[in-house]
């Protein structure tokens, strides 16, 4: 499974826009977390890394700077890190922020994937699923799995929720039109992708 796509992508897909409503949210604002989400934003995960350390020893309960570490840790193949930075967002972010527990569930999912834990890869999503029900990036990730598995029924699925819960939103169509064309049924696939 593609390294780069199952964390980068649902970081970045959740990051526009979420700081925007930050001081709404009580997401924290300190200096060395700010500095850290922009450079994380802009690329840099060295000095993202940099920031993100400091503002963990400051405040060691910053769910969402273990969020950007666990993406980080990620992409220097430290899975072992990568997870449990995961875990500590899981852990500290509010339960009430859906949008960042979903990403910490999503990250979480991708570095067990990397570890070749399939079973648990998914099960990781069918708690953040049970606990943030209406959130599409949760079906959006298992889908995916779903379709790498060959199983295209389960992928379905989720790919209709996605319909259900955002109807005006792509995806959905895409995926069930990619998993109609990879079981070649041609017609079914052409009337997805019409949505598109």
């Amino acid at each position: 499974m593609k390294k780069i796509g199952v964390l980068l992508l649902a970081v970045a897909c959740m990051m526009t826009g979420l700081e925007a409503n930050a001081q709404k949210d009580k997401r924290p604002m300190s200096y060395n977390y700010q500095r850290g989400y922009e450079a994380f934003e802009s690329d840099d995960y060295d000095e993202a890394y940099e920031y993100l350390t400091k503002e963990l020893q400051d405040n060691p309960k910053n769910g969402y700077a273990h969020t950007l570490m666990s993406a980080i840790h990620y992409t220097n193949d430290d899975y072992g890190k990568a997870l449990s930075s995961a875990e500590s967002a899981l852990k500290y972010l509010p339960k009430k922020d859906a949008e960042y527990q979903c990403m910490a569930y999503v990250a979480k999912a991708g570095v067990l994937l990397q570890l070749e834990d399939t079973t648990k890869a998914l099960s990781t999503l069918a708690t953040g699923i049970k606990n943030y029900p209406d959130q599409r990036l949760l079906y959006q990730r298992r889908a995916q799995i779903y379709y790498e598995l060959n199983q295209y029924d389960l992928s379905d699925t989720d790919y209709r929720k996605i319909v259900e819960l955002e109807p005006g939103e792509t995806i959905g169509y895409m995926g069930l039109g990619r998993n109609a064309n990879a079981q070649q049924r041609w017609e079914d696939a052409i009337k997805q992708f019409d949505y598109v």
